[in-house]
């Protein structure tokens, strides 16, 4: 499925931010097959969760274009027998991280998605929206601290790439 990716992050004060155990939330895996300097990223990714609906899962393999607040980006459903496959091949270019969707107190019907990563000693919010216009009018909820949309060293791939090779 093709998609125009619009979102923007920020950095979280996690003394400030709503308790997240009252959320639904996604475990999230996800490994880069892509090179670091490569134009294209192309991950493979897990979602399992709890849900009012039941427990979930599911798996793709995605592919984006270079972009921090706007990117292209094509999205394939894989099983898990080709995701577990594929994430061994990533190596250490992998994050794992608690997904918690977070209804916004400033802007109403809008769902926020905090993460919690495993490797990283930060949280980070991401709001994904239908246009850039909508996307650059959020108003900030009070617990961000810091916008990191156009700081790529904040990228999920940039982040994986740092846990498996450090800083350079």
């Amino acid at each position: 499925m093709y998609k125009k990716e619009i979102e923007r992050k920020f950095l979280v004060n996690k003394g400030s931010m709503p308790d997240l155990s009252q959320f639904e939330y996604s475990n999230v895996k996800q490994g880069y097959l892509s090179q670091e300097k490569d134009s294209l990223s192309i991950r493979v990714r897990s979602f399992t969760g709890s849900f009012k609906e039941g427990q979930m899962e599911s798996y793709c393999l995605d592919m984006k274009d270079s972009g921090l607040l706007s990117r292209n980006e094509l999205t394939f459903s894989i099983t898990k027998e080709e995701f577990e496959t594929s994430f061994q091949l990533c190596g250490l270019k992998t994050i794992s991280k608690k997904r918690y969707y977070v209804p916004s107190q400033k802007n109403e019907g809008k769902t926020l998605e905090v993460d919690v990563y495993e490797d990283f000693d930060f949280i980070t919010c991401e709001y994904e929206g239908e246009s850039a216009l909508e996307v650059e009018s959020l108003i900030w909820e009070d617990w961000f601290t810091e916008e990191l949309t156009y700081k790529s060293e904040f990228s999920n791939m940039s982040l994986a790439f740092k846990k498996a090779y450090g800083n350079k």
